[in-house]
C-alpha cells in the first residue's frame, strides 16, 4: 500500500495502517493519493477503485473505510466479517453485532483484563485451518465509547482525529485457532452465553459486511463459513454492559 499527499493526512494515514498485514501473497497493490484540495483517490494498478472528497473534520474515519474495504475485497483464500477480535487463553474470539452493539467496548475491556488484541474492525479467517489473522488496525475510540469503557487499557495512541483517538493496544497477538464466533444483542442484559445453531450464526455474518457482499466469492464465502463455524462455538450474548458482556465472554469454559 503507497500513499501519497499532504503531509499531516499521510502521517495519520501511516500511523493507523502501520500495524496491519495481510497475510495472502501477490495481492495487488493499493495506491491512495489525496490532493491539496482534500480528493481521495485509490488505485488498483491503473485502475480508479474509488474516489471521495474528504470532509475538514471527521477525515480519516470515512478515508480507512474505503481502504479497508479495498483491502478484503482483494482476498482470495481467506475470508473476512466486520468484527471485533481478541484473544484469550491463546484462542481467538470474534464479536459481531450491529453498529451500537458494544463491540470495541467489550474488546477493550477484555484487553484490560488481560486478552490480546487482533482486530477491531476485521476478522480474517483461514477456512482451511480454522485460524484467525490478525487485522491489527488501531481500537477508534469515541468519546461515548471511552464512556462505555472506563479506564483503557495499555495502549499506544497513533493518531487522533475527528474525535475519535486511534489506540494500539501493547498486548497484541499474532494466528490462534478460532474458538468462538459471539453475536452481541444490543439491549438485552449480558446475563449468560447462549448456544445458536451454525445455520443461524451462518445467516446473521450474511447480514454484516464481510466476503458474502463480494459477488465473485459468494460461492467460496459460503462453504468457508460453514467449514469455519462447524468447528467453532456459535454464541450470542446480551450486550447493554461492555463489563459484564466482557465478564461472560472470559468466564466460558474452555473447549
Amino acid at each position: 500500500m503507497r500513499v501519497r499527499g499532504p503531509g499531516a493526512i499521510t502521517r495519520a494515514l501511516r500511523s493507523v495502517l502501520s500495524s496491519v498485514t495481510i497475510p495472502e501473497p501477490d495481492l495487488p497493490a493499493l495506491d491512495i493519493v489525496i490532493s491539496d484540495a482534500a480528493e481521495a483517490r485509490g488505485m488498483i494498478g491503473d485502475a480508479m477503485a474509488w474516489t471521495i472528497t474528504l470532509p475538514r473534520r471527521g477525515w480519516l474515519a470515512p478515508l480507512l473505510g474505503y481502504v479497508v474495504g479495498t483491502a478484503t475485497s482483494a482476498l482470495r483464500s481467506l475470508l473476512f466479517v466486520h468484527a471485533a477480535v481478541v484473544a484469550l487463553k491463546g484462542r481467538g474470539f470474534v464479536l459481531v453485532g450491529t453498529p451500537w452493539a458494544g463491540k470495541s467496548s467489550a474488546a477493550a475491556v477484555l484487553i484490560r483484563h488481560g486478552a490480546a488484541y487482533l482486530s477491531d474492525e476485521v476478522a480474517l479467517l483461514d477456512p482451511e485451518t480454522g485460524t484467525l489473522h490478525p487485522f491489527a488496525l488501531p481500537l477508534a475510540v469515541k468519546p461515548w465509547t471511552a464512556a462505555a469503557i472506563g479506564p483503557l487499557p495499555p495502549v499506544r495512541e497513533v493518531a487522533a482525529e475527528g474525535g475519535v483517538r486511534y489506540l494500539l493496544p501493547s498486548r497484541m497477538s499474532g494466528p490462534v485457532p478460532l474458538d468462538s464466533v459471539i453475536l452481541l444483542e444490543a439491549g438485552r442484559p449480558p446475563r449468560d452465553a447462549v448456544a445458536v445453531s451454525p445455520a443461524e450464526m451462518l445467516l446473521n455474518l450474511s447480514q454484516h459486511p464481510s466476503s458474502f457482499r463480494y459477488r465473485p466469492r459468494l460461492e467460496a464465502a459460503f462453504t468457508g463459513f460453514v467449514q469455519i463455524l462447524r468447528h467453532a462455538r456459535c454464541l450470542q450474548v446480551g450486550s447493554s454492559v461492555p463489563a459484564e458482556t466482557a465478564a461472560v465472554v472470559s468466564s466460558l469454559p474452555s473447549r
